[in-house]
């Protein structure tokens, strides 16, 4: 696959991170030059539709080249190949630690680093906008697009497309969420989701309007991050293989959830986070208010959000015991219950 990019490369050695669904390969090359670290990602999960995995390194390069947003360079991609799993993109190595699960173990002010760099980075993110309308970021005809396809419909009202997903988050609920092939439990969540869909049925409809869309990184958190453990700086911001065009309100509810955790920080403590993390995106983006349409709107994304996670359980616990994934549960329903 590097050859297919860089034919006089040589690969030297081959380290796969630990992290990530799809492969991701820690690669040590001869350029003939030099000796150099790069880092090769191939869709090959199946969790992400082609078209939408195509838009990674074109994002990468976007951000690279409008924003002050750290991300790794691309060196090249494959959208297609006859032989190897494709799309893939040859990225250069960025030096810095994933602090998934182990955000607890930073210094304060390290901490705070994150998030501040979190605020700042999202409001770079979203002054790209605004983009033609509602929904999933992918690839046609080789450029980047908001989709409009029978998978991934697009919409004019933010509105509607948040009733149409939760509503589909809803169903899965079911019968095993997202992913019912690895669920210990098909029914976990089910009795909730009459009560769920009487409410977002009423409340979603009666949300303020939304802002124009924007790209929205909506998985931005720990994992997905390179960083000084020691500072805090985030040195790179990862995975741009699944964004969104959607209110830039719903990434921030959304961050703020996977940043910020009331549980282990105490309520005052995660206060001090979250007005760091709000700062820090106004400084960035001064036209923008936290007004009261906006803190409501976000009030109700945090609940889809919950939602979708408890969808994907089966596959973000599927390695964990039967009583840490009964422990997440317990916290899932009794946030969800704080709506009804």
């Amino acid at each position: 696959m590097v050859g297919e990019l860089e034919p006089t490369w040589t690969v030297e050695s081959i380290e796969r991170s630990e992290h990530g669904t799809d492969f991701v390969g820690l690669l040590t090359v001869d350029t003939g030059d030099e000796r150099r670290r790069v880092v090769l990602k191939a869709t090959t999960a199946g969790l992400v539709d082609p078209a939408v995995a195509r838009s990674e390194p074109r994002l990468l390069d976007l951000v690279d080249r409008e924003t002050a947003i750290p991300v790794p360079s691309v060196v090249g991609y494959r959208d297609d190949h006859g032989t190897y799993p494709a799309p893939f993109t040859l990225m250069e190595y960025v030096d810095g630690e994933n602090l998934e699960n182990r955000a607890g173990s930073l210094a304060p002010a390290a901490r705070d680093r994150i998030v501040r760099d979190a605020g700042a980075n999202l409001a770079r993110l979203h002054a790209l906008g605004p983009l033609p309308a509602y929904g999933r970021v992918g690839v046609e005809d080789g450029e980047l697009t908001v989709l409009d396809t029978d998978d991934h419909s697009h919409r004019e009202d933010f509105r509607e497309k948040l009733l149409a997903d939760t509503e589909e988050t809803l169903d899965s609920l079911t019968d095993g969420g997202f992913f019912p092939e690895l669920a210990d439990d098909p029914e976990r969540f089910a009795d909730l989701v009459p009560d769920a869909r009487a409410f977002v049925r009423e409340a979603v409809p009666a949300l303020p309007e939304a802002d124009p869309p924007t790209y929205n990184h909506w998985d931005y958190r720990y994992g997905n991050l390179l960083v000084d453990p020691e500072t805090g700086e985030t040195r790179a911001v990862l995975d741009w293989a699944n964004l969104s065009a959607a209110d830039p309100a719903y990434n921030l509810a959304k961050v703020e959830t996977r940043l910020l955790s009331p549980e282990d920080d105490g309520e005052t403590r995660t206060a001090d986070l979250r007005e760091t993390f709000r700062s820090a995106y106004r400084r960035e983006r001064p036209s923008w208010t936290f007004d009261d349409a906006t803190l409501e709107r976000m009030a109700l994304y945090r609940l889809t959000d919950r939602l979708d996670a408890m969808a994907c359980l089966p596959l973000w616990y599927q390695d964990a015991s039967p009583k840490e994934r009964d422990d997440v549960a317990a916290d899932h329903r009794a946030f969800v219950h704080e709506f009804f």
